[in-house]
């Protein structure tokens, strides 16, 4: 009975994730297509009247930020004839083909449809698809689709943005084929048109490249921006809880003297630089990469940070204690930096994090209030995840995602916490001694 009981439940919940995903397909819009008269192929059949292939769509852009689309599709010969010698057969096959969802709907203007040998070109303008940026820049935002539930697809075997004579395409639109004056999006590319599509133009050379990009960070800057420090808030939210715990949990608290922390120390430091040196040499080669060789920089720093908290004269006030977990936290950057350079310097912030710790514990034993490091702490994990949140939406409008947003936050906030409760642990043996 019970089991039968349990089937049936699992049938239920099943039967509703089944559904709530059946209303939520159906729910979604229709993609909308890049070229409105392009087929065959395209949904309820809305494409001209002898179409054998999907065709073509070029968007010139002139000088004043107004352009030119030209759709161009191949038709059969007798499609070809009658269009020839009719043209109200062609106009009103051209009228009967533009798909009700299409990225030029409501702006088309002065739409005229002439037949080349057999392909059948639809040409019709759309004003104010660009606007000026910095300096001499351009930039075509009107593919940035407002609505989150936009989805475009191109509706045609090429589409082609051409900048305004005497410029150059100065930035690399996402999935985009990019050549001098001209970004290509092809249907036999893996991805298609991306929903927050911008081009920006410019004449040649490295000023234009530079007003170009500076454009582009204006224009997704803030909202970048916003969504930064928005994802910051959590794990710098869960450093914080997890500095004020570590004041009142006593595991662990009179397992060690002060040499015994400081063995610890330098034995895990030792053993995860060791060990993360020869993994990343067994996984590609090296020995040092911003990945597993950072961390293993780390490491050093963590036995470092052992070793002078017991014989250093900074112990004696958690002021001190928080610019000795700063000092050899610079002294693991500079080690980063000469080893990997620049880029592997991004775990410095959880670096910091970490060593804070110590004068965390060291404050709550003398019953005092570790506002400045544990502000810090926070600030330092806020920062981190905000910085690459907001890195990742500067180069993709999509950034890294949500699945590896959360993974950067369940990994990096744990080991904040594992290996920085052992330092709170010997800040607090510290202020006893």
């Amino acid at each position: 009975m019970m089991r039968s009981a349990r089937f049936t439940l699992a049938v239920l919940c099943w039967s509703l994730v089944v559904l709530i995903g059946v209303v939520a397909v159906v729910a979604a819009p229709p993609p909308t297509h890049l070229c409105g008269v392009c087929g065959p192929g395209v949904v309820d059949d809305a494409e001209i009247d002898g179409a054998t292939e999907p065709g073509t769509l070029d968007v010139y852009v002139d000088e004043t930020g107004d352009s030119l689309w030209s759709a161009r599709v191949p038709v059969t010969d007798s499609a070809a004839d009658r269009y020839r010698s009719n043209e109200t057969a062609l106009e009103a096959a051209v009228d009967d083909a533009w798909f009700r969802s299409h990225a030029a709907s409501g702006d088309v203007e002065a739409v005229e449809s002439t037949l080349e040998d057999e392909t059948v070109v639809v040409n019709y303008t759309v004003a104010d698809v660009a606007r000026p940026g910095v300096g001499e820049s351009w930039i075509v935002d009107y593919f940035a689709a407002e609505s989150s539930n936009t989805r475009y697809q191109l509706a045609a075997q090429r589409v082609t943005i051409h900048a305004p004579d005497g410029t150059v395409v100065t930035n690399r639109p996402r999935y985009a084929t990019v050549d001098d004056d001209a970004a290509t999006w092809t249907a036999s590319a893996e991805d298609d048109f991306d929903d927050q599509t911008y081009v920006t133009y410019a004449p040649s050379g490295l000023r234009g490249t530079a007003s170009g990009y500076a454009t582009i960070g204006l224009e997704t800057g803030p909202a970048a921006l916003e969504k930064g420090v928005t994802g910051g808030l959590v794990p710098g939210a869960l450093i914080a809880l997890a500095g004020m715990v570590v004041g009142r949990v006593d595991w662990g608290r009179d397992a060690f003297d002060l040499a015994g922390f400081e063995r610890l120390f330098v034995a895990i430091g030792s053993i995860g630089a060791i060990g993360l040196l020869a993994t990343s040499a067994a996984a590609t080669g090296r020995p040092f990469t911003p990945g597993l060789g950072s961390l293993s920089a780390l490491g050093i720093g963590y036995a470092a940070i052992g070793i002078a908290a017991r014989r250093s004269d900074y112990r004696r006030s958690t002021r001190g204690l928080s610019a000795l977990a700063a000092l050899v936290t610079l002294g693991t950057g500079a080690l980063l930096w000469l080893l990997g350079g620049p880029a592997a310097t991004f775990v410095l912030p959880f670096g910091l994090a970490t060593a804070l710790f110590l004068p965390i514990g060291y404050a709550f034993e003398r019953r005092s209030r570790p506002l400045v490091p544990l502000f810090l702490a926070t600030l330092a994990a806020f920062a981190s995840i905000a910085a690459a949140v907001l890195l990742a939406l500067l180069v993709s409008p999509r950034g890294f995602g949500v699945f590896v947003y959360w993974l950067m936050v369940a990994f990096w906030v744990p080991v904040v916490v594992v290996f920085g409760y052992p330092l709170a642990l010997m800040g607090r043996r510290l202020a006893r001694e």
